[in-house]
């Protein structure tokens, strides 16, 4: 006992972070509360053996499996009673009497033994996460590394988390991902010890949750792009329950929570195609789901031109069938229910709307959203679950249930939390991994209709509770980074969006603002780019896909050919996206064809009229980014960009010529640095 009294006074003591010089080498993101570095190393080897209680015995079945693959050795599991007082081995254990805090947990590493220990899974979890990182990156391998030395340094580490609410939402409606994508970003977030996973399953470009009662809901015109917008068969589709079941068992192995989100009552297009007389109007063109971006060009914006009626009860009985269904499926506590961008004159121009809101007394068409979102709650609540919204729904709070949690995505969480609502942060103006984080011209697939930079200092430097008063911070939740698929719609290029910003988030729900160090943050960071690539994830890098330039030294004002060597940049089968981002000068530049060479041969090429000019705006088209692709890489070849180009009315223009290769199977490839 008198071990364990001294943890937990040490965990009560000591500031926010302790450590010896030998911590310098030690790179945990997030980093620990408190660590101190002693002398030695403890090697694990073909001999080790894992000990654990009953409690811990998941928690050890998942790290003999995870160090199994890249060290070859298949490590045994001894339950035993006495585990926290083992001399030798690698230790873990469950005790309430630890009395440690949800979800911390403390890791004691020595010669002979490392100890994990923590009053709850998810504790023991987190623990062996931070022994993960404290491997040599080779830990990563999907191969068996046989030269590899598997030594973790001696420390002593005792931890727990800021927020219980460490998130991240990944948009499949407006790109599917398959689940072998979703798994791979949950070993992510699991590393990184984020805990909840938000699934926005449905939105205007698609369905992608199979209900059984509506199978209709997963046809073809509701889950699949047609073919004219040439669009690769892998972006459409939707997961059977059983893939929902299997998503949802893999996410609890890793401490992580999946909140399912069904967006209702706008945002609705595949229900409208499957059910129109759910709908308040009779709009039903295009008779099938489009990308996002071709939105504008069928409805002159990106909302649904026909929402749920919230006047018909049976939009209500719809609803509640497939909220059964949904509820069954997800084991969370939490079921979100989007809310947002409802376009309200669409209600409010109908008549028999207008003679429902008489009826009611409602003065507002806020109040007849919050009458909407007061049934969908009830709904869910009735079913064991609490309800979650956008904070667009905030617009009539009065009129709104406080059984109703708020995820703040418009300005902060302040408007939520004084009004008494529990709240989750995720402010498009930090938290939007699908809004660029450096330079607005450097070709990477951000959406560049938001002025804000959401760079590492931005984000690091956000806490959402710095403003509070302390009544009010208890009511955030935590917090949660998003990534919108809209944009940013390959693997790849999301891959490098969310990393290694992800890692930045993990830390700043980890600990308090007054506890972080962007300086020490950035050093530790370096140590994790041999990780990633070890996990195959690509990240950002300064520069983005920047891979030349033009000025006017290289024009002329009738066309002529540029071209700009790319055989360090072509390093797979993929598609590839060549930009022309246009930065000053009095001209602008006009493309017309562009050609993709391997040794001076052709293998692919677009022909359209471009513009190298300032539009940036999502909802037009962006001339200026051509399509090729790769299907036949030659590892010995010479790859040649060449395109045809003239000032406009002038040379005086300068701009980024970018290049970007997308494998076609995620996660099997990076690109070269």
């Amino acid at each position: 006992m008198k071990t364990l009294f001294s943890i937990l006074i040490l965990f009560i003591a000591l500031p926010d972070y302790v450590c010896t010089q030998n911590a310098k080498t030690i790179s945990i993101i997030p980093k620990p509360v408190s660590m101190t570095v002693g002398d030695g190393e403890f090697s694990i080897t073909d001999k080790s053996v894992i000990y654990c209680d009953t409690e811990a015995q998941k928690v050890a079945k998942f790290l003999s499996s995870f160090l199994q693959k890249p060290t070859g050795y298949k490590i045994p599991i001894e339950v035993k009673k006495d585990t926290r007082n083992r001399k030798k081995g690698i230790l873990l254990s469950i005790s309430k009497k630890y009395n440690l805090p949800e979800e911390g947990y403390t890791l004691e590493v020595d010669n002979d033994r490392i100890l994990i220990c923590a009053s709850d899974a998810g504790g023991l979890f987190n623990g062996t996460q931070s022994l993960r990182q404290l491997l040599p990156s080779d830990i990563e391998s999907e191969n068996t590394v046989r030269s590899a030395k598997w030594t973790v340094p001696a420390v002593s580490i005792q931890d727990k988390p800021y927020y219980k609410w460490r998130g991240y939402m990944k948009d499949v409606s407006r790109t599917f991902y398959s689940i072998d994508v979703i798994k791979k970003y949950m070993d992510a977030m699991a590393l990184y010890k984020l805990n909840t996973l938000h699934f926005h399953l449905t939105d205007d470009q698609g369905w992608r949750i199979e209900i059984k009662k509506y199978p209709e809901l997963t046809s073809k015109k509701t889950t699949t792009f047609s073919a004219k917008y040439n669009q690769p068969a892998e972006r459409s589709g939707f997961y059977t329950q059983n893939q929902i079941k299997e998503l949802v068992a893999y996410a609890v192995e890793r401490n992580i929570t999946i909140v399912p989100e069904i967006d209702v009552p706008g945002h609705v297009w595949p229900i409208i195609l499957a059910h129109p007389e759910l709908g308040v109007n009779d709009m039903r063109t295009p008779d099938y789901v489009v990308p996002f971006l071709t939105s504008w060009s069928y409805w002159g914006f990106q909302f649904t031109p026909n929402p749920l009626d919230p006047t018909k009860e049976s939009v209500y009985t719809f609803l509640d069938n497939i909220f059964t269904e949904v509820a069954a499926l997800f084991s969370g506590k939490y079921i979100h229910y989007g809310g947002d961008e409802v376009v309200h004159r669409l209600w409010e121009s109908e008549e028999h709307v207008k003679e429902f809101m008489k009826e009611k007394g409602f003065t507002k068409v806020e109040q007849l959203q919050s009458y909407f979102v007061n049934r969908i709650s009830k709904i869910l609540l009735e079913k064991g679950k609490t309800p979650m919204g956008w904070n667009d729904i905030l617009n009539d709070e009065e009129n709104l249930s406080r059984d109703v949690a708020i995820m703040s995505w418009l300005g902060d969480v302040k408007s939520a939390v004084d009004k008494g609502f529990k709240t989750v942060a995720t402010p498009s103006g930090y938290l939007y991994f699908d809004i660029t984080q450096d330079d607005r011209n450097d070709g990477t697939m951000t959406d560049l209709a938001y002025g804000n930079i959401n760079s590492i200092k931005r984000i690091y430097n956000y806490d959402p509770r710095a403003s509070l008063g302390e009544k009010e911070k208890d009511l955030v939740l935590g917090i949660q980074a998003n990534m919108w698929s809209a944009i940013a719609i390959e693997v790849k290029d999301m891959n490098v969006q969310n990393f290694p910003r992800l890692l930045a988030l993990s830390e700043i729900a980890w600990k308090p603002l007054a506890d972080r160090n962007l300086q020490d943050f950035y050093s530790r960071l370096e140590n994790h780019y041999p990780r990633l690539d070890r996990m195959r994830i690509d990240y950002f890098r300064k520069g983005g896909y920047i891979t030349g330039k033009w000025s006017p030294a290289d024009l002329s004002t009738d066309y002529k050919p540029l071209e700009w060597d790319i055989t360090k940049k072509v390093y797979a089968n993929g598609r590839a996206i060549a930009g022309f981002y246009y930065t000053n000068g009095q001209n602008f530049m006009d493309i017309r064809k562009v050609q993709l060479l391997e040794d001076g041969r052709v293998i692919s090429e677009d022909i359209h009229q471009g513009l190298a000019d300032k539009q940036r705006d999502t909802s037009l088209p962006k001339t200026y980014l051509y399509n090729l692709q790769v299907d036949t890489y030659n590892p010995n070849a010479k790859y040649t960009l060449r395109a045809e180009v003239a000032g406009k009315g002038g040379t005086d223009s300068y701009g980024n010529f970018t290049f970007n290769l997308s494998p076609y199977k995620p996660f099997t490839v990076i690109e070269p640095k």
